[in-house]
């Protein structure tokens, strides 16, 4: 499945509008905020479509996982939004990551917690607004123009000492090279969760923290919530790969288009989260040419000054 898709389910109580613009899309909030009630409209009409009384509006099928056995339901669940209720055990295990990394669904996961096998965006994780008996998903979290999140607006710029990165590969020698000749000392943190963990053991650094926004939706929480949050900045791009293509760099058909309206372009089925596809897309666009992209070791044209000013400036102005 590709593209935004809106839905609209109802009945003589309750209107529930919204979009979904990727594969996996987050739905929290404490109790009474309507969760409980969207999942049951949507799992009765699962059960007995039009005599529920409720209707869905939608350009896909929706429908709710309600079998013990989620796994044998799924099996026959193609091209279709699914709902999961909270409290299902089976959302936090890698079982469950496996089975749906190749579907062509998109889900709609009702949960509080965070679900650190599942790569879900930060731009993703929703909450439930009302006003009446109409609801609305709202983003939890928001970030400036700079893809910088914060727990609460930021007073001023931070000036940093330590950059740190979840990417070990081209990115992290990309900032390396960058900051080569400042105070700024930059580090890796080898995976996305395990900035969490650096974190804690360099409280007294300020940090500059750039990840994959693209996959830290169950990362997020927990670090804006840290003690030292005032001291850190996280930056949240889709990718590294993502910045290099909205740099300007790289010519090719489509691609702002692409950039632009990325869900009309990415397979759910193919690329379980974002940041893969465009990896994938950098690599394809450039091979045999002077930008050639590898993950491994980052091209030397991209180290030149011009270069990596054009492409740092999407997340970082000195």
């Amino acid at each position: 499945m590709t593209g935004t898709h809106h839905v609209e389910v109802k009945n003589r109580d309750a209107v529930f509008k919204f979009d979904l613009h990727r594969n996996i899309t987050i739905v929290r909030g404490d109790s009474g905020t309507g969760k409980t009630t969207l999942y049951d409209m949507i799992a009765d009409y699962t059960r007995l479509h039009e005599a529920s009384g409720v209707n869905i509006s939608c350009d896909k099928p929706c429908a709710a996982l309600i079998d013990l056995d989620w796994k044998h339901q799924l099996v026959g669940i193609h091209d279709s939004i699914v709902f999961i209720d909270e409290g299902a055990e089976f959302l936090k295990t890698k079982e469950f990551a496996h089975t749906i990394k190749a579907t062509d669904n998109y889900y709609v996961i009702f949960n509080r917690e965070s679900l650190h096998e599942l790569p879900y965006s930060v731009e993703e994780i929703y909450e439930i607004k009302a006003s009446g008996k109409y609801h609305s998903f709202k983003k939890i979290y928001r970030s400036n123009s700079k893809h910088v999140y914060y727990k609460e607006k930021a007073g001023s710029k931070l000036t940093f000492d330590a950059l740190l990165t979840e990417d070990s590969k081209s990115g992290f020698q990309f900032y390396q090279h960058y900051f080569r000749d400042s105070s700024i000392e930059c580090f890796t943190s080898s995976s996305n969760s395990a900035i969490f963990k650096w974190l804690l053991e360099h409280e007294d650094k300020k940090v500059f923290v750039i990840a994959d926004g693209a996959a830290f939706g169950s990362e997020i929480d927990r670090i804006l919530k840290m003690r030292s949050a005032a001291n850190i900045r996280l930056c949240l791009p889709e990718s590294f790969e993502w910045l290099i293509l909205r740099s300007g760099l790289i010519k090719s058909e489509n691609m702002t288009e692409i950039l632009d309206n990325p869900s009309s372009y990415i397979e759910c089925s193919e690329y379980f989260s974002w940041e893969n596809f465009f990896e994938h897309y950098l690599i394809e666009v450039t091979v045999d040419t002077p930008f050639q992209y590898a993950k491994k070791e980052i091209n030397p044209v991209y180290l030149n000054d011009n270069n990596a000013r054009k492409i740092i400036v999407e997340i970082y102005t000195e």
